[in-house]
């Protein structure tokens, strides 16, 4: 994080705060440009760091969540600790699952073809997902730009 050194100065201040690091080894954001673009993978995937030990080393609480089975569990603690004054660093283990390009939605037939719709939904378990313009359509207005 580029403000991972905030977590040392919460400590020496004793000021309580809950920060909350998502990790998911990797630069995902950058990734997932450089596979739309076809352009070789470079510096984006990274070693997993256990942020909740180096929270701890620098004298805050480190708390880990791994599951999102334990997440209230977890931010309960963190809550206690808040309230007691205490620096708390979530370390949050999320998964590297791509996210919907939202740039680039392929659901509306009038601008898509079946086959690219279908393999969009597939690839990103977005079968639910329904065009805007249809929402549009529903409150009685139209888009600009489909017809």
């Amino acid at each position: 994080s580029m403000t991972y050194p905030d977590v040392v100065t919460n400590v020496r201040y004793n000021m309580p705060v809950i920060n909350v690091v998502f990790t998911n080894t990797e630069y995902a954001f950058i990734k997932n440009k450089y596979e739309d673009t076809n352009e070789n993978l470079f510096g984006v995937d990274f070693t997993d760091v256990d942020y909740a030990k180096i929270a701890e080393a620098q004298g805050a609480v480190g708390l880990t969540v791994s599951r999102i089975e334990d997440i209230d569990r977890v931010m309960k603690e963190a809550v206690e600790y808040y309230k007691q004054g205490h620096t708390v660093v979530l370390d949050c283990k999320i998964t590297n699952d791509r996210p919907i390009p939202v740039e680039t939605l392929k659901l509306d037939p009038k601008l898509y073809s079946e086959d690219e719709i279908k393999a969009y939904k597939e690839k990103y378990e977005a079968e639910e997902l329904v065009p805007f313009r249809e929402f549009l359509e529903a409150e009685g207005l139209e888009s600009k730009y489909i017809k």
